[in-house]
């Protein structure tokens, strides 16, 4: 069997100190293609840092071997062999893009943009602003961001105001709506390639994001086009998403609408390490709920509107979200642009295409207890749950 590579979790993180980080610390995991871990073996790695877009020109390259551990894991200092100096932190985006070579030629793992953690490069020039006195002017919601007075910014994980939870969670998350998740269970987390925070919670052997998504780019940094009209809406067959009634105040707790075209872009949706979940993941969570009862039951946030005490209307039948998948009536956007069912029913695509026309998504309804798939239009516009590699 051919041999290829997934990297599922990138950690990228900085040191802050008197003076900018000359290095960067790179973790992964590399999987073969039947999703194992490559245990104890010996890779070249090559990392590529592009300028402004995934494919822009090259401003950093550096080679390394790597050794994995028993569980795949491996660990690099980015810059150990050729300097991140020359690098310009505070210009355009930046993309990194990781190779690994088995001895049979380099293979392209994908490329992702650099959110914030990297940027901490750029703290030298921050530092010393707030040295002369320029002071802060802003923090940034999403990303970790200090905006000083003269244009600079600094970029330290952990001060943004995106962990600012107003006690309702243990871990840092973006949202922070009340009544959406299960105070009894334990949440991971996860962060899409926006920046934007996730919780994630474990149902059975399957990780789900425990949120909807809300990223307004693909994988690679590719804007996803918005606020498409109703007739341009209707009749494209690209990607493309909105919020409900095409307002950022659903943001927080919805997320964004995606068309099915979004869904099964080649530029991928979900962050690396996930992905839309196809028809069969689906039926797999809900059967593994449907021992316990009426499996969107397990799967529904508690609450009714009408109390102010959840997000759904009532009844919510049978609402008890013992699985902590913690679901939401997010409504849609119908295939002709206009929007309906928020409070009433959560919509999520599958990545399964149904026919030329259709594909298929998983749904919740605010009268009964059960959860069903069915095949739609691919225009319409539905909330996304990305699953775990």
């Amino acid at each position: 069997m051919r041999t290829t590579l997934a990297i599922i979790a990138i950690f990228i993180s900085a040191l802050l100190g008197a003076q900018a980080p000359a290095l960067i610390p790179y973790q992964a995991i590399a999987r073969n293609a039947a999703g194992e871990p490559l245990a104890s073996s010996t890779l070249n790695a090559r990392f590529t840092i592009h300028d402004l877009t995934a494919t822009g020109t090259s401003v950093w390259q550096e080679l390394q071997t790597v050794s994995t551990s028993p569980l795949g894991l491996f660990t690099v200092q980015l810059g150990s062999s050729v300097a991140l100096s020359g690098v310009n932190w505070a210009s355009g985006a930046k993309f990194m893009q990781v190779e690994i070579d088995l001895g049979i030629g380099f293979v392209d793992i994908g490329t992702q943009q650099l959110l914030s953690v990297p940027y901490a490069l750029h703290s030298a020039s921050a530092a010393s602003a707030l040295s002369a006195g320029d002071g802060i002017s802003n923090v940034s919601l999403t990303g970790d961001t200090l905006f000083l007075n003269n244009g600079n910014f600094l970029i330290i994980p952990g001060l943004s105001e995106v962990n600012n939870s107003n006690g309702n969670y243990s871990n840092p998350h973006t949202c922070g709506a009340a009544n959406v998740h299960n105070s009894n269970l334990a949440y991971g987390q996860m962060a899409d390639q926006e920046g934007n925070l996730y919780k994630t919670v474990l149902i059975g052997t399957q990780e789900w994001m425990a949120e909807n998504l809300n990223t307004s780019i693909y994988r690679n940094g590719d804007l996803i086009p918005s606020n498409l009209d109703n007739s341009s809406w209707q009749n494209t067959t690209i990607g493309a998403c909105e919020y409900f009634n095409s307002s950022p105040s659903y943001a927080c707790p919805y997320g964004k609408l995606y068309n099915w075209y979004a869904c099964a872009d080649a530029r991928q949706l979900c962050p690396l390490g996930w992905h839309v979940p196809t028809r069969e993941e689906w039926l797999e969570l809900k059967y593994n709920l449907s021992d316990s009862g009426y499996s969107g039951a397990a799967m529904k946030s508690k609450g009714r509107i009408e109390g102010s005490t959840g997000l759904w209307y009532s009844p919510n039948a049978e609402a008890s979200n013992s699985s902590g998948f913690s679901g939401l009536p997010g409504g849609s956007r119908h295939s002709n642009g206009g929007y309906n069912g928020l409070g009433l029913y959560g919509y999520w695509w599958s990545a399964y295409e149904e026919s030329s026309d259709y594909a298929v998504f998983g749904y919740l309804y605010y009268g009964d207890g059960d959860f069903n798939t069915f095949g739609y239009d691919k225009n319409y516009g539905f909330s996304v749950r990305c699953l775990r590699d």
